[in-house]
């Protein structure tokens, strides 16, 4: 994230005016920009951020080091204030806009997201927020936040939490001892060295081990701020002879130009890849570090008007070109969005909205004399708390009156339709009876279950059984005092599953052991995780306690459920992923089914594989709460993709012998599938069932399963 352009080493002082500062700071947003409005064309403009990170650690720690220098002390309280002044009326305004846009153009759904997303920014923990559902399973697969780039503002923050008290430490203690300015420097140098040390191999370990947590982890980047607050530390009086300044400022530009052009998103990142990029910044700020009147070139270009100005607006430009880029492609889609025209328009917005910014938000609170005085300046961060939470309560608000325009339609009723038309059984029925009403185009029923804005929380519960955490313990459910035992075994599809495996268990007499783990497929080949390109070892550890349990617990009855992922070609040791068109990959699949199913099938009295319930080509809530939408807007075709993951098990559990329960007529009919059916939401995204129609297809399951029905008041 960039900082905002203040009375600082790249403006006035003692050090001199640093156009190309701002050249550097143009160059950082620029490469951000053009990565997320066009990616394939800069697949590594990502790195910008870094860039900015760099420049960051570099003029705050210069300007902390100029008061230390001129008044022998370094107020937290001033330092705090400026950062308010410069960082949070901005920064403020653009969440507000965002979240306010976001609820006039967005799903509901998906404004609830960003609502959170605020809160989270406002606190300056966006960082965290976005590593919890990066690695979240059931937030996979949804649009990215139009808040998401707050994460960067999230580092800095935490990293200035430390850095300066850490400085004024490192001042008492050389004052105690005697020393002087050059004696700071020193000490802040040693410990700076600490900090990049540690930083950069735990960012080495963690983009090895968790990607998706590395990637907005302070402890990963603070070592990018601490090479910047290294350039800092040069003496005052540092001259480096004219070919240095050049040789240093050409391998800067080249190295941050190659790995913007080089780097993909597939980059193991930050790492030892950022590394790259941060140390051709550091050399792009010490070539210019006291070049006088005989600046490099590049030193020179930087400093050009063009890149200056652009430079002044980085800040505004990198809180506005997120948001906008993506409300914008959300409303018109991707097709449209990926128009030149469309692009320059989008652009154009975003250049307007971040000078209005910068000339009437930025400068006035960072150059105005009434927000000079520091206790007045602090206010800011409360006010900017108070006016995110203002707006989410009242967002919210507006979002349940919205949600009140459905009141008054009933739910989908069999009795609505010829028995001929529908048929006899209950569930089946009822299904066919949403489907005829999807094609009417009938209203939406006032009362869903789950309600809409509680769609996204609902998953089946493991109690202490979240087996992602690491943990073996067993938590049985159903009739926990029974003798007999079902097992639940797969990924999130048999979580989806295990509500109606419980209700089952309670009315049949069977204990139900739900071994379940989130994106690991249940089956005998290795999976291949997809964040790393690795045999996922966590994943393969799971399977093996499983298969141990299963044969200790000997169970009645073993549910699979699963989908297929990227898998380890047993032969060859490739990769397989992708589309079951490929026929080696479906051929594969078929025989690492096929041996689990028949190790299952030795230790367990009977096993079933429960599949092909379907994947939409929408999240159903998303969709439910967008605009005012009739049934059969929300009605979809079934994924043709995942039906042959389906068949492709059902054929392997054939050939071990086991029984198949095709689950497609609980949701779909006549190539169909609503998202309503009944009252009942069916799909909590756009492929798991939510916790409520698990329950509510008890009977029928159970029935299919050859097990005593459960009863049923509704």
């Amino acid at each position: 994230m960039p900082s905002p352009p203040s009375a600082d080493p790249t403006r006035r002082g003692p050090l001199g005016f640093r156009p190309d500062i701002q050249g550097v700071r143009a160059v950082a947003v620029l490469l951000v920009i053009a990565h997320h409005i066009a990616p394939s064309f800069l697949t590594g403009g990502y790195l910008g951020v870094d860039v900015f990170f760099v420049v960051s650690g570099y003029i705050i720690t210069a300007l902390l080091l100029r008061e230390a220098d001129r008044d022998g002390r370094v107020s937290l309280a001033g330092f705090y204030a400026r950062r308010a002044r410069r960082i949070l009326p901005a920064a403020t305004l653009v969440t507000l806009v965002t979240a306010l846009g976001s609820l006039l153009t967005l799903s509901l759904l998906r404004t609830q997201t960003v609502l959170v997303d605020a809160v989270w920014s406002a606190g300056f923990a966006a960082n965290i927020r976005f590593a919890l559902t990066g690695t979240d399973y059931f937030a996979q697969g949804q649009p990215p936040s139009p808040l998401r780039h707050y994460w960067s503002l999230a580092v800095e923050e935490q990293f200035y939490l430390l850095w300066p008290l850490l400085l004024v430490l490192c001042l008492l203690w050389v004052r105690r001892q005697g020393g002087g300015a050059r004696d700071l420097r020193r000490v802040a140098g040693v410990l700076l060295a600490v900090v990049v040390v540690g930083s950069l191999a735990w960012s080495v370990w963690a983009t090895y081990s968790s990607p998706t947590t590395a990637y907005y982890s302070t402890f990963t980047r603070a070592h990018e701020l601490a090479i910047g607050a290294a350039c800092a530390l040069l003496p005052r009086t540092l001259r480096l002879p004219g070919t240095a300044r050049e040789g240093l400022a050409l391998v800067g530009i080249v190295g941050i130009g190659a790995t913007a052009m080089l780097y993909t998103l597939g980059t193991d990142f930050p790492g030892v890849a950022a590394l790259v990029p941060v140390l051709a910044t550091a050399a792009l700020v010490v070539a210019g570090e006291g070049a006088g009147d005989r600046p490099a070139t590049v030193t020179r270009l930087l400093g050009s008007a063009p890149l200056v100005w652009v430079g002044d607006l980085s800040y505004s430009l990198y809180l506005w070109h997120w948001p906008v880029i993506v409300l914008v492609r959300s409303n018109l889609g991707p097709e449209r969005f990926g128009s030149i025209p469309v692009r320059l328009a989008t652009l154009a917005v975003v250049v307007l909205l971040s000078w209005a910014t910068y000339r009437f938000v930025e400068t006035p609170f960072r150059t105005g004399r009434r927000w000079q005085r520091v206790p007045r300046a602090l206010t800011i961060y409360p006010v900017s708390v108070a006016a995110v939470v203002v707006t989410v309560v009242a967002s919210t608000q507006v979002m349940s009156f919205r949600l009140g325009e459905f009141s008054g339609q009933p739910p989908i009723s069999t009795a609505d339709y010829d028995r001929s038309a529908v048929g006899t059984d209950r569930y089946v029925s009822l299904v066919r009876a949403s489907v005829l009403a999807a094609r009417e185009g009938r209203a939406v029923p006032s009362r869903l279950t789950p309600g809409l804005l509680d769609l996204r929380s609902q998953t089946a519960p493991l109690g202490d059984c979240d087996y992602r955490t690491g943990t073996t313990k067993l938590c049985p459910i159903g009739d926990t005092d029974a003798e007999r035992s079902i097992v639940v075994l797969g990924d999130s599809h048999a979580r989806a599953l295990s509500p109606a495996i419980d209700e089952i268990g309670q009315s049949s007499g069977h204990r139900v052991y739900v071994l379940v783990y989130s994106g690991c497929m249940a089956t005998s080949l290795t999976q291949i995780q997809r964040s790393t390109d690795r045999p996922w070892a966590e994943c393969e550890s799971f399977k093996d306690w499983a298969e141990q349990t299963i044969a200790e617990l000997a169970p009645e009855l073993v549910v699979v459920s699963t989908s297929a992922g990227r898998v380890q070609d047993p032969e060859t040791g490739v990769t397989l992923a992708g589309s079951p068109e490929l026929k080696r990959y479906r051929e594969v699949l078929r025989l690492g089914w096929r041996d689990l199913f028949e190790q299952l099938d030795e230790v367990a009295g009977e096993v079933a594989v429960v599949g092909n319930t379907p994947k939409l080509p929408r999240e159903t809530g998303v969709c439910l709460s967008l605009g005012h939408p009739d049934l059969g807007d929300c009605a979809f075709e079934p994924g043709r993709f995942i039906r042959r993951e389906a068949l492709t098990s059902f054929a392997a559990a054939r050939d071990a012998g086991v029984e198949v329960v095709d689950a497609e007529r609980w949701f779909c009919a006549d190539g169909l599938c609503p998202s309503v059916v009944g009252e009942y939401i069916t799909m909590r995204d756009s492929e798991h069932m939510t916790p409520d129609y698990a329950r509510w297809l008890a009977p029928a399951v159970a029935e299919a399963l050859g097990l005593p029905r459960p009863s049923r008041t509704d």
